[in-house]
């Protein structure tokens, strides 16, 4: 039985989800700069995090000057001093002050080992005391541990420096510990903290007994670097997760742990992103269309009445590129139309001719015309012979997207009404869905009432926005990143089809039910799909838990504020610089071959025989054909 046990606080038994604990001042900066205040004060602002460290340090030494003393000091002195530096009103100053004692709390969270170490020891201590070198008051402190889950601490005495003008660094702190709960010289006294020199060499020159807590690292140096500063919070956010105490939120599981890690803050910023443009487009429904927007539609229903939308309708809408090629043509396109017969794999034509809506069951004469054959793969000498059928037969794909439009109507009428401004939430890139989606829906609609919003819009999607249709992308928007573009095409747009896979086939098309109602013609789960599907969902159920867990922050910033594209950091160095163990999880998922046709599929990158490694042409054919070009490199060095 120990006579005391003390306790450090921060960094021992509660952490603050940020890399270091002076970051935070940029957290209050920005989340200052959203109230009306920050109109007339915008250059004050701009500065708040250097002169709330300079108030700091000027305060300490002012102190430690007049005082002859150790320089430990309180919040109300700090925002004295930073008054008097930016001469600034008292106004300012208290909400100022408010607000960092507001998101100091909310950022932190009760450490587990922590609170396991502090449960353990209280029962094996005849008294109890936290010892802590800090500018806040006790009886703050005391609140906050209480609320963190550290519970029953009406009658435990917190010892703060800034109170006490004495601190654990010089040890001058342990000796009016000592005195204040007259603690005899040679009684068994345990100090629990973090900092090797404060809470472990300095408690042992008083003979006191130490231990360690090596579950936290905390460099509290406020970065310099090229990164936009509007991103420094998101960063700071992210780069959190790479430490150890924040191991107690990643999941046990790989596939959830890299959903946790990567995925998810690529997609919360996503949604954030789509929660600020649904706000300020004024959308009164939002369509989700599959299989890519199965997870946003999840995550919206769990965001949206954190941010003031849960008046705003939502459906989710079956419907591919498949079925766009074969209800939404209106006007033939050979380059798009072709789309479905391109891909590294030879198949069979009548798997191409399916997808854009032929028969080819009543068109073996056309066939036979242009020297094709039923289930014969479209070798790349018969490339133009089959450009050349779809080119000159295409009234036949027009008439039939056109009995198709007309017989499922119904189905789109459910989910859609004219006149309401409507948002389409989808993967993206090149922005075919909204055309065939908008295509498949009849006169009384216009497109200027719909709004698509996308994950991201490589630069080809331009040929979609000059014909007038309204599309936006958030990681990337018509390629104006070319650098975010080119890690999104060797690797990164089929790491994202993966973790955003629905729990259900792709829709090959529409049907009527028994009951007579339309419904969509799901293709079954292929075996050679199973594996791939159950590994999405692992990461999803990572992701939704990224979200769950930093959902918080809508309750400190509007969504517009932090839905920037730094959040995609984690995923691009994953696409770019994959660890081992990522390899080992991600390298081997397949992917279908080409669109519409899932059945085909290829694995991202593999490891090739050596009789392959030796030769340099079909190790170059080799890359060509993996779809994560990092990852194929990697392991075939």
């Amino acid at each position: 039985m120990y006579d005391l046990v003390t306790f450090d606080i921060f960094d021992t038994l509660v952490h603050r989800k940020l890399r270091a604990p002076v970051d935070v001042f940029e957290a209050v900066r920005v989340a200052t700069l959203q109230s009306n205040i920050a109109l007339l004060n915008h250059d004050l602002l701009a500065s708040f995090s250097h002169h709330r460290m300079q108030a700091e340090k000027d305060a300490r030494d002012i102190f430690a000057a007049a005082s002859r003393g150790e320089g430990e000091i309180n919040l109300d002195e700090i925002y004295h001093r930073f008054e008097v530096l930016t001469g600034c009103s008292s106004e300012v100053r208290e909400l100022l002050r408010a607000k960092e004692l507001e998101l100091e709390k909310t950022f932190l969270f009760a450490s587990k080992k922590g609170l396991q170490v502090f449960e353990e020891l209280r029962n094996k201590t005849k008294k109890l005391a936290f010892v802590s070198d800090m500018y806040l008051s006790s009886s703050w402190l005391r609140k906050m541990l209480e609320e963190k889950g550290f519970a029953n601490l009406c009658d435990v005495p917190i010892f703060v420096s800034g109170e006490l003008r004495k601190s654990k660094h010089s040890g001058e702190l342990y000796a009016e510990v000592r005195t204040r709960l007259n603690i005899a010289q040679d009684a068994n006294w345990l100090h629990v903290g973090d900092n090797s020199w404060s809470d472990v060499k300095q408690a042992q020159k008083h003979s006191i007994k130490t231990r360690w807590a090596d579950w936290a690292i905390v460099d509290n140096q406020r970065l310099v670097c090229a990164r936009s500063r509007s991103d420094y919070t998101v960063n700071s956010i992210i780069e959190f997760f790479a430490t150890p105490q924040a191991r107690q939120f990643l999941p046990e599981n790989g596939y959830e742990r890299v959903g946790y890690r990567i995925f998810g803050p690529l997609i919360f910023g996503f949604m954030l992103w789509l929660c600020a443009k649904v706000l300020e487009t004024k959308v009164e429904q939002v369509a989700f269309v599959a299989r890519d927007g199965w997870l946003p539609h999840r995550l919206f229903e769990i965001l949206k009445k954190d941010v003031g939308l849960d008046h705003v309708a939502t459906s989710y809408v079956h419907f591919s590129r498949r079925v766009g090629h074969q209800v939404g043509i209106r006007e033939w396109d050979i380059e798009k139309t072709w789309a479905p017969f391109t891909g590294k794999v030879a198949r069979p034509i009548e798997h191409s001719l399916e997808t854009v809506g032929y028969d080819v069951r009543t068109i073996p004469h056309l066939l036979d015309q242009f020297g094709l054959a039923a289930s014969s793969p479209v070798l790349h000498e018969k490339i133009s012979a089959g450009r050349d059928m779809l080119s000159t037969t295409f009234e036949l794909g027009l008439k039939a997207a056109s009995d198709r439009r007309r017989k499922f109507r119904p189905y789109f009428d459910r989910h859609f009404s004219p006149g309401i401004k409507t948002a389409l939430v989808d993967i993206g890139w090149n922005g075919n869905i909204q055309r065939y989606l908008l295509g498949a829906l009849d006169q009384k609609y216009s497109k200027e009432d719909f709004v698509g919003l996308y994950l991201g819009l490589h630069s080809s999607a331009t040929t979609n926005r000059d014909l007038g249709f309204s599309m936006q992308g958030w990681l990337s928007h018509y390629g104006n990143q070319p650098h975010i573009q080119e890690y999104l095409q060797s690797g990164g747009v089929e790491l994202l089809e993966f973790a955003l896979t629905a729990d259900h086939g792709t829709t090959l098309g529409y049907e009527i039910s028994d009951t007579g109602e339309i419904v969509p013609k799901l293709e079954d789960i292929l075996p050679e799909e199973r594996d791939y599907r159950e590994k999405a969902m692992s990461v999803q159920q990572g992701v939704i838990k990224f979200v769950e867990d930093n959902r918080y922050l809508l309750k400190i910033y509007n969504p517009a504020v932090i839905s920037s594209p730094a959040w995609a950091a984690p995923f691009q160095r994953l696409v770019t610089d994959p660890q081992q163990d990522e390899l080992d999880l991600l390298a081997g998922l397949s992917h279908s071959d080409t669109a519409g046709v899932t059945s085909a599929r290829i694995v991202l990158a593999a490891r090739q025989p050596d009789n392959i490694r030796k030769s340099k042409r079909r190790m170059r054919l080799a890359r060509d054909e993996a779809f994560w070009k990092v990852a194929f490199d990697r392991l075939n060095k």
